[in-house]
């Protein structure tokens, strides 16, 4: 997520609290994270006719051969990205690990699992990337977006801080369904950009790199932060802290003192950028 820059966002869906809203799964973040491995991303897209699928098949056992197993999205309902790692050709029969899987063994699919928003993500090896020019952009990125995170991160506060909202027990699960994932993302994310910019920071001498350094601290900071509250597995007991309006001023606490060190790491990144040769 760091060399997609997708580690450094957020992202807040205040209507819906649709946490799909704060995920990475725009085609600029899987092209950005392709580039930071070495790979090219060549996506493609459901309808697919018999023609079609016997490429799709084809191009899935080529690519499990050669260790590189696709990616693939919406399979299992959700729009998150899963792998496929396996592959009968026969009848056929697709075999995939999600982030939903019930059980230790791979979720066995058909066509039918691509029919509406399934879509296979094949990625071919590229040239070494140039991860100086990553880190630049990445930083840039930073940069640019990070007005628009503050925004989000304030508007989530202010969401939680308004207990009116959350009167209605009806909708407690998603909504607090919601707000784990988001927190979820958000340490996941934070994480990322703090192990992105402490591997990074090496490639540029002097300054630059001592900023990229208290960049990642801060992020740490941020990515300590919701881990405190609590990421992971959803259940009930999640949900039945939510309903808490102490449990949800608490959360309001740790996450404004969190949009502190966003804070600090724009600025810290802001510094960098200008450094940077």
């Amino acid at each position: 997520m760091g060399a997609s820059g997708a580690a450094f966002t957020a992202a807040i869906d205040v209507d819906a609290w649709d946490p799909i809203a704060a995920a990475p799964l725009d085609d600029a973040t899987l092209q950005g994270a392709a580039r930071g491995s070495g790979m090219r991303a060549d996506p493609v897209a459901p309808p697919f006719d018999d023609e079609m699928k016997a490429l799709v098949v084809d191009r899935m056992l080529e690519a499990l051969e050669a260790k590189v197993p696709p990616l693939a999205r919406g399979l299992v309902g959700p729009s998150e990205y899963g792998l496929v790692v396996g592959c009968d050709e026969e009848t056929p029969t697709f075999y995939a690990r999600t982030y939903f899987d019930k059980t230790e063994q791979p979720t066995k699919l058909d066509w039918s699992a691509f029919a509406k928003d399934g879509r296979v993500v094949f990625l071919d090896r590229a040239g070494a990337p140039d991860r100086a020019a990553i880190a630049r952009a990445a930083v840039e990125g930073a940069v640019a977006t990070a007005e628009a995170s503050d925004r989000a991160l304030a508007i989530w506060i202010a969401a939680l801080r308004d207990d009116a909202r959350w009167t209605d027990t009806r909708h407690a699960g998603a909504a607090a369904f919601g707000d784990h994932a988001m927190r979820t993302l958000l340490a996941d994310k934070r994480t990322a950009a703090a192990s992105f910019l402490r591997t990074t920071r090496a490639l540029f001498a002097g300054s630059p790199g001592a900023d990229l350094l208290r960049a990642a601290e801060s992020y740490g900071y941020v990515a300590d932060a919701a881990k405190k509250v609590g990421i992971g597995p959803f259940g009930a007991s999640v949900a039945t802290r939510f309903l808490d309006a102490g449990h949800r001023r608490s959360w309001a606490k740790q996450l404004e003192a969190a949009l502190g060190h966003e804070r600090d790491a724009h600025e810290a990144l802001r510094a960098a950028r200008a450094g940077m040769r």
